[in-house]
């Protein structure tokens, strides 16, 4: 994530900030992850349960690490920044949808 490095040499508000966007970013890739591992209309056919396995965690390792990183730097600064249009994205798991919107 680009302004996460910017961030690092930033004020500690700033690097909170930049690590709850990591956090998010890397919370989002793993939720994606284990879709696609388990959904019968997502999952691929190319992998193996234990290829899928390691996919996901591997993304539940990196979720788990910038969660970490993001307390820690919170805890640092005494309060959790608000606001600074960090959020989830609304889009869903676009292949399930498709297929309920027929």
């Amino acid at each position: 994530m680009p302004g996460f490095e910017a961030a690092q040499e930033g004020s500690l508000e700033a690097r909170t900030i930049a690590a709850h966007r990591a956090y998010v970013t890397a919370l989002v890739a793993w939720e994606r992850t284990v879709h696609q591992a388990t959904c019968p209309v997502c999952r691929s056919q190319h992998l193996s349960n234990e290829q899928q396995q390691r996919l996901c965690d591997a993304a539940e390792t990196e979720k788990e690490r910038c969660r970490a990183a993001f307390r820690k730097l919170c805890d640092e600064l005494g309060f959790v920044p608000t606001g600074h249009g960090i959020g989830l994205p609304t889009e869903g798991h676009s292949c399930c949808q498709a297929g309920s919107a027929s």
